[in-house]
C-alpha cells in the first residue's frame, strides 16, 4: 500500500513536471519579424495557395502561411528572423473545388494533380527575399504562369 501511494505521488508529480514544460510560452527570443505582402498569378490574386520562407545559408528561421484572396500574412511570433530566404509559392485547391471533384474508383491510382504555378517558383523556386529589421514594406510576389 505504502508503496503504491508513493508510486502515486512520483507519477502525479512526473506528470506535472511534463505537462509544465509543454506550456507554449510562445516566444523563443529570436529576433522575428511579422511580414506580409500579395501574390499574383498572371497579373490576378492568386485565389488559395501557400507561400514558405526557407533561409539561405545557416542563419534564419524558415516559416511560411497561407495566401487567400492573394494576401499573406505571417505575424511576428511566427515569422521570420533578418536574412536572405529563398521563396516558394505553391497553389491549392478551394476547399469547396477539391470536395466537388469525383474520386477515383476504389485501388485506381490517383492522377497527379497539376500546379497552375511553374516549378521555378515552388519545387525549384529562383524566388529570394532579404528580411530586415523592423520590416515595415509589404513582399509582393507577381507570377507568370508562362
Amino acid at each position: 500500500m505504502r508503496i503504491s501511494r508513493r508510486l502515486s505521488r512520483i507519477s502525479g508529480g512526473a506528470l506535472l513536471a511534463l505537462l509544465g514544460g509543454c506550456g507554449g510560452g510562445g516566444s523563443d527570443d529570436l529576433p522575428r519579424q511579422a511580414i506580409s505582402g500579395t501574390v499574383t498569378l498572371d497579373d490576378r490574386p492568386l485565389p488559395h495557395g501557400f507561400i514558405q520562407f526557407q533561409p539561405v545559408g545557416a542563419a534564419g528561421v524558415a516559416t511560411g502561411g497561407t495566401v487567400a484572396d492573394g494576401k499573406y500574412a505571417i505575424d511576428r511570433l511566427q515569422g521570420p528572423t533578418p536574412g536572405d530566404y529563398k521563396v516558394l509559392i505553391s497553389s491549392s485547391s478551394a476547399p469547396e473545388a477539391a470536395a466537388a471533384e469525383p474520386l477515383p474508383p476504389p485501388g485506381a491510382p490517383t492522377p497527379p494533380k497539376s500546379d497552375p504555378i511553374p516549378a521555378k517558383y515552388n519545387s525549384a523556386s529562383t524566388l529570394t527575399a532579404k528580411i530586415e529589421a523592423s520590416n515595415a514594406t509589404p513582399l509582393d510576389f507577381s507570377l507568370k504562369s508562362k
